[in-house]
């Protein structure tokens, strides 16, 4: 009973903190024209250097003034947490490097966490609540019982009825590395399934039926294998897919909700495909950031497009680079050896093996 009502507690604290915060947030629409447009924007990588950053500034910027984007989600590794200088601060210090543009440009964003934004001074719950305060950021906390900090849903109006949801998008926390004992880079929970679960059954009685989903996290589920594979696809990979060390059944949920119509992620800096999974386009976006490595030689740093229509409901994606131009991504040729474990994970043993 004691845990039961501190989780209680827990949800109606994180619940009255994000009501006043977004308080004074307008609703988010599709413009009048019947259109709303997403710029995705990862693995910024910013604290490395001041030469980096003003580089990365730059290319947000191009990249914002050649789509003129309705609203901007930041998938995750924003700052290299481990380029922290001891000092105290040195966090916020550059999250007010990396979000200058959103003051500049006045564009409403969204922000989950990478699994390297948190290795410097602050946590994981002290980030999002940093952020929150940037009068631009629809950014949430998350109940402290659902792992990470990181893990909301924000939904789009219609052009024509104040009061009718067109689509919600959705933003998952991936965490940092290891999920459930397994080693290797974190993973969306099971806490998290069931919070999608639940959250989206009572949107689709709060909303009048599903609508359509939109997925952001930073680091890719293990389906992104299994579509890359065997599911026609475009763009680039050149390198394995750094997946979640665990499958918790979050692509599974998608696909036994059907509203989910696509699902993108960046960690894998030189990775930009997209391909039709189950129905769902799942994929990159380009890295974005001069800091760290990537992306694939001989492409530029960009973001995903994800240009949505009303009525009907369609949605058309592309990569947009740092020069202003699109990326007109096609099949490549070669899909190279086909993976079937994540990259940081040590394969398993083959049963007709000695060695253990």
């Amino acid at each position: 009973n004691n845990n039961l009502q501190k989780m209680v507690k827990a949800l109606f604290a994180a619940l009255i903190f994000a009501t006043l915060v977004f308080a004074d947030r307008p609703k988010l629409r599709f413009n009048k024209n019947g259109t709303f447009k997403v710029l995705q924007m990862s693995d910024l990588h910013c604290g490395e250097s001041i030469e980096n950053d003003d580089n990365t500034t730059r290319v947000m910027r191009t990249l914002i003034h050649a789509e003129d984007p309705d609203f901007l989600v930041y998938s995750g590794d924003m700052v290299s947490g481990y380029a922290w200088d001891k000092t105290p601060g040195w966090y916020e210090k550059i999250w007010k490097r990396w979000t200058k543009v959103t003051y500049e440009t006045e564009k409403p964003y969204a922000y989950t966490l990478g699994n390297h934004d948190n290795e410097a001074d602050l946590g994981r719950r002290d980030i999002v609540k940093l952020d929150m305060t940037n009068p631009h950021s629809y950014t949430q906390l998350c109940p402290e019982s659902v792992p990470g900090a990181s893990t909301y849903v924000i939904p789009v109006y219609s052009s024509r009825d104040e009061n009718e949801v067109v689509m919600n998008l959705w933003f998952f926390d991936s965490q940092q590395y290891t999920c459930l004992g397994v080693p290797g880079f974190g993973c969306v929970a099971h806490e998290t399934v069931d919070w999608y679960y639940e959250t989206s059954r009572r949107l689709e009685k709060e909303q009048g039926g599903k609508k359509p989903g939109v997925a952001f996290m930073h680091i890719p589920p293990q389906e992104w294998m299994l579509a890359w594979n065997h599911f026609d696809s475009v763009g680039n990979k050149s390198q394995m897919v750094k997946c979640q060390s665990v499958n918790t059944g979050l692509m599974a949920a998608f696909i036994e909700r059907k509203e989910m119509v696509s699902v993108f992620t960046g960690h894998d800096h030189k990775n930009d495909w997209a391909a039709t999974f189950k129905e769902i386009m799942v994929g990159y976006t380009r890295k974005t950031g001069y800091g760290s490595y990537g992306p694939a030689e001989g492409k530029q740093r960009g973001g995903r497009i994800q240009f949505f229509k009303e009525e009907p409901f369609s949605l058309e994606s592309y990569i947009i680079q740092e020069d202003g131009t699109r990326d007109i991504q096609i099949p490549q040729e070669d899909k190279g050896v086909k993976q079937d474990y994540c990259d940081g994970l040590s394969p398993p043993h083959s049963i007709f093996s000695n060695e253990f």
